[in-house]
């Protein structure tokens, strides 16, 4: 991504995601050779392969939160050893160090993030991320060691 430094660079990688990229033109060429692109249908556009590694680099590079940026997280879409650091990443955000928040307060916040937010709200307290009152009324954050 550093060719996005570049005036230059930029201008053609925007025509190469615009779709108007002539597969004729060698401005074009570096990309295609070093795998950013294919030549398909008169076209020169974005390699299926690159944009799955640059995903997979920028999901490596974001860990638990890179879930955070995109649509509701369904339990059933993240891989089983990635759970709970899911649900310790969105119970951090939603919950400020020190604040005490209602059940039906809790879920709405959690509802921006997750499909189940029962489900997280329940795996948080298990995990010791969330505590809350025996009558299950207010949650709050267990910020440990400080």
């Amino acid at each position: 991504m550093a060719m996005l430094r570049a005036d230059r660079l930029r201008a053609a990688f925007a025509e190469v995601l615009s779709g108007s990229a002539a597969a004729g033109d060698p401005r074009f060429d570096g990309f295609v050779s070093s795998g950013v692109a294919d030549r398909v249908d008169g076209r020169v556009v974005l390699s299926e392969a690159f944009v799955r590694d640059a995903v997979a680099a920028l999901d490596a590079r974001l860990g638990a939160l890179a879930v955070l940026g995109g649509e509701r997280i369904a339990v059933s879409d993240l891989p089983i050893d990635g759970v709970d650091a899911a649900v310790a990443a969105v119970a951090r955000r939603v919950i400020e160090p020190g604040e005490r928040v209602a059940e039906s307060a809790l879920n709405e916040r959690l509802r921006m993030f997750v499909a189940d937010p029962a489900f997280f709200r329940r795996r948080a307290v298990d995990m010791g991320v969330l505590d809350r009152a025996p009558d299950g009324s207010l949650y709050w954050r267990v910020d440990l060691g400080g």
